[in-house]
């Protein structure tokens, strides 16, 4: 199928960094039903496969059970996905080890180039944890406190922001605006160039808040902007650098934080259009809120920090989820520093920019990460995320 760039808006683009995404294009009871309904037995027993799937790391014991989760985790992208079209990067990490990743679909179509386990996603608004893991390891470091005023390190805002706390902005309970929306509202396409300063300057420009700071959440992807930019001021080096040296090589991890560079082995976004799959061309530079490159396998490896605690220690975990507020009343669920908490104890949190789609799941008991990145807006990786997690969590 013939992929054509697009230079088209992005309706409703303000929720296009991520959040906690509820469309489902496909329901994890589907995809559920490829491992209840005989997959199981039916794959182990000899069905053959028209994919490779990566076994269970040999440090896993090498069991019947780990290669039935293998097979039956393949067949859950096998359902979803087209394997000539567009698709998806699937992994599951237990206690830091990779022990299978999945691959289905294309990651250009007009080159002919498959998925494959190292192909590079945008994972979007999943960026934001590591923004807030940044932050708290300043906190730790007696540089700034989660109730200073953003005034204090964000110049040239209006009188709001000597309200608005540190706290405020990692909860999603600020009331600032959401920059994207403030700067499609100028005109502004996904496909024009805009940067991190237009960014700021569409906030300092906006007179007022939402509401009362602290009195309700309201996911906003101005708060982890600021949050980056308090980052870089307080530790006078640019987000992606303090990002680098601190986790990302710290952890052993592949990524970088580069919204418009030429990143090797990525993948080439796309939307469907009608009957055709169009590239989307985003040229937005901001960082903070979203824009790190990378596999689900090293965001598989990152989920077990919520374990370890490898970088940060034990007050990291504990301040990572401290004063988390509830998302919706009675829900239960809560947003922590750029992850959800879940009523049921699992940790949750999605991401979607310009073609991209991420979902990313680590367990209750902190044990077992999950991750999926596609490539295509109209995939749901978040049915997939939640298929996986019933087969290995």
């Amino acid at each position: 199928m013939a992929a054509i760039p697009i230079k088209s808006a992005w309706p409703g683009a303000t929720e296009f960094r991520g959040g906690r995404r509820r469309r489902k294009l496909r329901t994890w009871a589907t995809l559920l039903a490829l491992f209840f309904g005989g997959c199981v037995g039916g794959c182990v027993g000899g069905c053959s496969s028209r994919h490779t799937t990566t076994a269970p790391s040999t440090k896993q014991p090498n069991t019947m059970a780990n290669y039935a989760q293998a097979s039956s985790s393949q067949e859950v992208l096998d359902g979803a996905v087209k394997a000539d079209e567009p698709g998806c990067s699937a992994a599951v990490g237990v206690e830091g080890k990779v022990v299978w990743t999945g691959v289905r679909g294309m990651a250009d179509l007009a080159a002919g180039e498959k998925i494959i386990s190292d192909t590079v996603f945008d994972i979007g608004s999943v960026s934001k944890q590591f923004t807030a893991t940044a932050f708290l390891l300043l906190v730790q470091a007696g540089k700034v406190a989660l109730d200073d005023a953003v005034s204090e390190f964000v110049p040239d805002l209006p009188d709001w922001s000597a309200s608005v706390t540190m706290a405020q902005l990692m909860h999603q309970t600020s009331g600032i605006p959401d920059y994207i929306g403030l700067l499609q509202s100028q005109g502004y396409q996904l496909s024009d160039r805009t940067t991190q300063a237009e960014a700021l300057q569409a906030l300092a420009a906006a007179a007022e808040l939402a509401f009362k700071p602290g009195t309700r959440f309201e996911y906003s992807n101005s708060n982890y902007l600021l949050l980056g930019e308090v980052v870089h001021q307080v530790s006078g080096r640019t987000l992606p650098d303090f990002l680098n040296a601190e986790i990302f090589q710290p952890l052993g991890l592949a990524m970088v934080l580069d919204p418009v560079g030429a990143i090797p082995s990525k993948a080439l976004p796309y939307e469907r259009d009608s009957a055709q799959y169009r590239v989307a061309d985003a040229a937005w530079e901001q960082i903070g809120d979203g824009a790190i490159q990378t596999t689900p396998s090293q965001l598989a490896k990152w989920g077990d920090n919520y374990r370890t605690g490898k970088v940060g220690g034990p007050k990291l975990l504990e301040a990572q989820l401290a004063e988390a507020v509830e998302t919706e009343r009675g829900s239960g669920d809560r947003y922590g520093a750029g992850i959800f908490a879940l009523a049921n104890g699992m940790l949750d949190h999605d991401g979607f920019w310009a073609g991209f789609v991420t979902a990313f799941r680590v367990s209750s008991d902190r044990r077992t990460s999950v991750a999926v990145s596609c490539n295509v807006d109209k995939q749901d990786p978040e049915a997939m995320a939640e298929a996986l997690g019933r087969i290995w969590m």
